[in-house]
């Protein structure tokens, strides 16, 4: 069973909000799981725990890329992808800036994340 809420939220380069955050629920077989995804969805939401990933990256150096995606398959398994336009690729990297996320994310009292990135638009 997988149940997988994607959310968009977009963000300028000064954390403000571009657009709404927009939840797609692509499958359910399980009402209780369901559940689960959008409570963890609205926390989310409610904690602005996008905005705080987005400062928390520009603090240390980095350059968001506008845009975060969540995919949520339950409590335990949640994916964060992330856009960096000056992201190198390099291991080190990699892991401070999934430190950073887990710790913000943990912060929030949503625990970890499998951080994934994607390449910036030029």
């Amino acid at each position: 069973m997988i149940i997988t809420i994607g959310i968009f939220v977009f963000y300028n380069r000064y954390s403000q909000p571009v657009t709404d955050i927009s939840p797609f629920t692509f499958v359910s077989n399980s009402e209780d799981q369901l559940k689960e995804v959008e409570k963890i969805n609205k926390k989310i939401e409610e904690t602005e725990l996008t905005k705080k990933i987005i400062n928390g990256l520009i603090e240390h150096g980095f350059s968001p890329d506008k845009r975060i995606l969540y995919t949520i398959y339950s409590p335990e398994n949640k994916v964060l992808t992330i856009s960096l336009s000056n992201f190198d690729g390099d291991d080190k990297t990699i892991n401070l800036i999934t430190h950073i996320i887990n710790t913000i994310s943990k912060e929030n009292n949503l625990d970890t994340f499998s951080v994934e990135f994607s390449e910036a638009k030029k």
